[in-house]
């Protein structure tokens, strides 16, 4: 486990409990307790709904870099799947679902469109990278078109 986090507001104090909305360390003096668990000054004086789906700009840098982390190793990984052949729907499913759980933990989990559509497509583009010499060629390989679709709306649902 490591050490305990400083307070985004006293850094001198140490703490090892965070705000449950954007994860920032908080110290006993910031801790503003609520019905959804302890909360930071800043979100603890917003409505229920303000902040669903409010990415900070850190979140959304962090949201995009794993997106393009998950397009990139996407490429071995949905070969892989297509390799398999009788368990491509179901691969694919797992392969959206974890690629959702990615980005939407490293936005802060924070979810709502920005993280649905970083994770749309960053799942969908190795999809299509694969997919595009049988579209092109006019091929409609339609196990193949399922799949994608699947992983992307995992990915997208897993994410909100």
């Amino acid at each position: 486990m490591s050490g305990p986090l400083r307070c985004y507001r006293h850094p001198n104090r140490e703490t090892r409990v965070s705000c449950a909305t954007c994860g920032r360390p908080i110290c006993t003096e910031c801790m503003v307790p609520t019905d959804v668990g302890i909360k930071c000054p800043e979100d603890a004086k917003l409505p229920r709904r303000a902040r669903a789906g409010a990415m900070r700009p850190k979140q959304l840098a962090k949201s995009l870099l794993a997106g393009a982390g998950v397009a990139v190793a996407g490429l071995p990984v949905v070969y892989a799947i297509f390799q398999i052949g009788f368990l491509t729907l179901l691969l694919s499913l797992a392969a959206g679902y974890g690629a959702g759980t990615l980005v939407h933990r490293a936005g802060g989990r924070n979810g709502g469109p920005p993280a649905m559509a970083i994770s749309g497509v960053a799942v969908a583009l190795p999809y299509l990278v694969l997919l595009a010499p049988e579209l092109l060629s006019g091929g409609l390989p339609a196990i193949r078109l399922a799949a994608a679709a699947i992983a992307v709306l995992a990915a997208v649902y897993n994410s909100r």
